[in-house]
């Protein structure tokens, strides 16, 4: 399930008093100036201190009870899980386990604590819009490979290599290595078919992308590759290119292309 899809479903949730939703987002960004100490975690036990004291005051038992059931569900949860977070976590809870979607994400948040009949949606709708679904096509001469991507994280990887028996784009599992050839000519005669037939082969490639774009509901694509090779290839694509960026990160790992792609 994507986060889209998860977003529209917390948007219908509404519950009637005393039940409640726990919202975090948690920035966990240890990137960051200040956080070079592991801030977040004063943060995070500073901000359920304050929620439980707002719930103590109000003189909701029921209520009072529901967050300490939860409170305890999220510190065991960040515990447990904090050498795999990321920049940021966001958090929905309710205290009957109805509702519980915790997502460690690499892009950073605002840290915040809600406790209402209804989650909390407003930042996470803002970075949906920031960081939708989307296609990242890296472009390297006889190769190619596709990133799936919501709010930077990887949903899916494909990989393309030119098959020259076909004169088409061959897609495969796992990255091409550089000592390809292909029946028996060597690698700088393959080269040199590449750049002959360049043009031919991006307008294969482009159908291809825009097809799997569009089964796949992209919001937008990016092209990332050489500045001359990106340019060829992208007055072939009748959708949208919302962002070029001219740099050759093929051989890079998918989590890297992304903090760049995505910076």
């Amino acid at each position: 399930m994507n986060l889209k899809t998860k977003l529209d479903e917390l948007k219908k949730v509404e519950f009637e008093k005393p039940k409640k939703v726990f919202t975090m987002y948690l920035d966990t960004d240890r990137s960051k100036p200040d956080q070079q100490n592991g801030e977040w975690k004063i943060r995070l036990k500073n901000g359920l201190k304050q929620l439980q004291q707002y719930i103590e005051n109000s003189g909701a038992d029921d209520e009072l009870k529901q967050f300490k059931t939860i409170k305890e569900k999220v510190q065991n949860e960040i515990r447990d899980n904090e050498r795999d977070l990321l920049r940021g976590v966001i958090l929905f809870a309710t205290a009957d386990g109805e509702i519980w979607f915790v997502e460690k994400l690499p892009i950073s948040v605002e840290t915040a604590f809600y406790w209402e009949t209804s989650p909390a949606v407003s930042q996470l709708e803002s970075l949906e819009k920031r960081y939708p679904y989307m296609g990242v096509l890296l472009i390297q001469k006889d190769r190619a490979a596709v990133l799936e991507t919501e709010m930077g994280i990887l949903e899916d990887k494909n990989h393309y290599t030119l098959d020259l028996e076909t004169n088409d784009w061959r897609e495969h599992q796992g990255p091409q290595g550089d000592d390809l050839t292909v029946g028996g000519q060597k690698k700088d005669q393959f080269q040199e078919r590449v750049e002959a037939n360049r043009q031919r082969w991006f307008k294969n490639l482009a159908s291809k992308i825009e097809k799997k774009a569009g089964k796949r509901n992209w919001e937008q694509l990016y092209l990332v590759g050489e500045k001359d090779e990106i340019e060829d290839l992208k007055p072939y694509f009748n959708k949208k290119i919302d962002k070029t960026i001219p740099r050759n990160l093929l051989n890079r790992r998918p989590h890297e292309i992304l903090n760049q792609v995505l910076e």
